[in-house]
């Protein structure tokens, strides 16, 4: 079985979160289960696919290497001022 290795993401650097299942956010509820997230990477579109769980004002979302697959790196997603969310790795 070949792995391909993930795209590569700078530690503790906020990105955007676009959307959640293909909607704009409206609460961290959003993030929980099983979610596809598409953050903006400076510019690019990059999409997390994981599992996501609150815990208190964030979520943990472990990325998956495809839906259900090996856990790649573990998020934190967070409402900024606002309604916007950003994620970034921990």
């Amino acid at each position: 079985m070949t792995f391909s290795a993930p795209e590569p993401v700078v530690s503790g650097i906020p990105y955007p979160v676009q959307t959640v299942d293909g909607s704009p956010a409206t609460s961290l509820e959003d993030f929980a289960g099983t979610v596809e997230i598409q953050i903006d990477k400076h510019g690019d579109p990059y999409v997390i696919d994981g599992e996501g769980l609150v815990r208190d004002d964030a979520v943990r979302v472990h990325e998956k290497n495809g839906k259900g697959g090996k856990d790649l790196r573990v998020w934190r997603v967070y409402r900024e001022d606002g309604d916007r969310f950003l994620a970034e790795t921990v």
